[in-house]
């Protein structure tokens, strides 16, 4: 059995929209700045094991913000978005192709997301209002990894899936891309970009999400 763990941070680029028990939806943006502002706590990190071809693999993301911004129109004066997310996956893998410079594996699973959203509206024509929500759901997701060394200490990775199908969400999907650096057989960095998107929307409850932007991460093989 072989292994390997990865803690990461990402600071992306985000911009959507939110909608609580039919109150909104109310649009918010941000850059990395304002994550860094608006950030209360996240924590990130993946892994996986193998056994021969078969893998398990794993992806664990916690990101508390909040955003407050002025509402198109006059209707509120301005909206803050309170978000809690969890977004974990798990898969099975199975490899695909192997050489003496990589791999390609296929994967198939599912993704958990659970966002815990306060809206808070302030008084324009309307009177102040507030509503918060626990929206949960899981997709099915399939996609593909892969691995290719460029050098002896460098190599490029990247990671594509999509899901959702009308099952949880409409529609997901999240996609990365490096270049790694292995300071030792066990001890690697990874520096890249990630892309992450979901479309969801049930009863009076809606979320439209998409986040990008650079992403590094400290790998441990085992």
């Amino acid at each position: 059995m072989t292994g390997s763990l990865s803690i990461y941070g990402w600071l992306p680029w985000y911009d959507g929209k939110a909608g609580v028990n039919g109150l909104g939806p109310t649009n918010f943006s941000g850059n990395p700045g304002d994550i860094l502002d608006n950030l209360k706590f996240t924590f990130m990190a993946n892994g996986e094991l193998r056994w021969n071809k078969i893998g398990v693999y794993g992806d664990f993301i916690y990101l508390n913000l909040a955003d407050k911004k002025a509402t198109p129109g006059p209707l509120y004066g301005s909206a803050k978005v309170d978000l809690k997310s969890l977004i974990v996956t798990t898969a099975l893998t199975y490899q695909l192709y192997q050489d003496d410079a990589g791999w390609i594996e296929g994967m198939a699973g599912a993704r958990i997301w659970s966002l815990d959203t306060t809206l808070n509206l302030t008084a324009g024509i309307n009177p102040a209002a507030s509503a918060s929500d626990t929206i949960s759901w899981v997709d099915p997701v399939i996609g593909v990894r892969l691995r290719h060394a460029i050098s002896q200490k460098m190599f490029l990775t990247g990671t594509g899936l999509i899901g959702g199908f009308g099952a949880g969400s409409d529609f997901m999907w999240d996609i990365f891309g490096g270049i790694g650096y292995n300071f030792t057989p066990a001890f690697s960095t990874t520096a890249g970009f990630r892309a992450l998107g979901v479309n969801y929307s049930k009863g009076g409850d809606i979320v439209k999400l998409t986040t990008y932007g650079p992403l590094i991460s400290f790998n441990l093989g085992f």
